[in-house]
C-alpha cells in the first residue's frame, strides 16, 4: 500500500504546477539581489567579492524560507480544493497518504529554496561577475527550504482554505523579521529565524545583535520543535477531520 501510495505521490510530483510557480517566484525575488549591489564590487578581487556576499547567503534563505512555506500549505489546500486528496483515500489509509506527502513537500520545499539559490547567483554574476559558490550554504539553505515546506504542509492542512492557507504560511514565516525590527531576542525564537539559526546562517544581516542569538543546539531544539509542531497539529486534524 505505502509503494502505491508513492508511486502515486510521485506522479503528482512530477507534474506539479505549484512548485513550478514557487521556484520561478524563488528565482525572480532572487534577481532582486542585483539591485542592492554597487557596480564598484564588481572590480574587487573575488576573495573580496566572496566576503562581500557573505550576507546574501542568509538573504536567500529567507526567501527560500518563505516561499517553500506557501508551496507547503499551497500544495495540500490545492489538492483538496480539487479533490485529489479524498480520491486518494478511497484506495489508501490516511496515515499512508500523510506519510508519503511529508517526504514530497520537503522536497518541494528543497527544490524551491534551490531555485532561489540558482536566481541569487544569476543576480551576483550580472552584477559582480559572480563570486565562488559555498556549497555548505547551498545545502544549508535547501535544508531551511525542507523544513519550511514541512512547516508549510502542516499549517495548509489545520487551515484546509485554499487562499487562507498560503497567506498565513508566508505570515507565519515573514513574522520573524517584523518582529526583529523591535525585539531581537525574541524574534530569534519564531520559526523562520530558529530555522537559519540552527542551519548557520549568520542573523546580523537582519538586525540581531550577537548578544540575542541563540547557542547552535538551542536553536537545533527550537527549530525541530516548531516543525514537529506544525507537522503534529496537521496530521491530527488530517486524521480526525472529514475530507469531502
Amino acid at each position: 500500500m505505502i509503494d502505491r501510495a508513492v508511486r502515486a505521490q510521485a506522479r503528482g510530483f512530477v507534474g506539479d504546477v505549484v512548485l513550478l510557480g514557487m521556484a520561478v517566484a524563488a528565482f525572480v525575488l532572487s534577481l532582486s539581489l542585483a539591485t542592492s549591489i554597487p557596480p564598484e564590487f564588481a572590480a574587487a578581487p573575488t576573495d573580496a567579492r566572496a566576503a562581500l556576499t557573505a550576507p546574501f547567503s542568509a538573504v536567500l534563505a529567507t526567501y527560500g524560507a518563505i516561499l517553500a512555506a506557501v508551496y507547503g500549505a499551497f500544495r495540500h489546500t490545492l489538492d483538496l480544493r480539487d479533490g485529489v486528496i479524498a480520491q486518494r483515500l478511497t484506495m489508501q489509509h490516511r496515515w499512508t497518504l500523510l506519510l508519503v506527502r511529508a517526504p514530497s513537500s520537503a522536497l518541494g520545499g528543497a527544490g524551491v529554496a534551490l531555485a532561489g539559490v540558482l536566481g541569487g547567483h544569476t543576480a551576483l554574476a550580472v552584477a559582480m561577475g559572480g563570486v565562488p559558490v559555498d556549497g555548505r550554504s547551498v545545502g544549508a539553505t535547501l535544508a531551511v527550504g525542507a523544513a519550511a515546506g514541512l512547516w508549510g504542509m502542516g499549517l495548509g492542512i489545520v487551515v484546509q482554505a485554499h487562499l487562507v492557507a498560503p497567506f498565513v504560511a508566508s505570515l507565519s514565516m515573514g513574522a520573524a523579521m517584523l518582529v526583529a525590527m523591535f525585539w531581537g531576542a525574541g524574534a530569534v525564537y519564531l520559526p523562520l529565524l530558529a530555522l537559519l539559526e540552527a542551519f548557520g546562517f549568520d542573523l546580523s544581516v537582519v538586525g540581531i545583535l550577537p548578544e540575542d542569538r541563540l547557542d547552535s543546539p538551542l536553536a537545533v531544539l527550537v527549530a525541530t520543535g516548531w516543525v514537529l509542531a506544525a507537522l503534529a497539529a496537521g496530521g491530527t486534524s488530517f486524521m480526525n477531520r472529514d475530507v469531502t
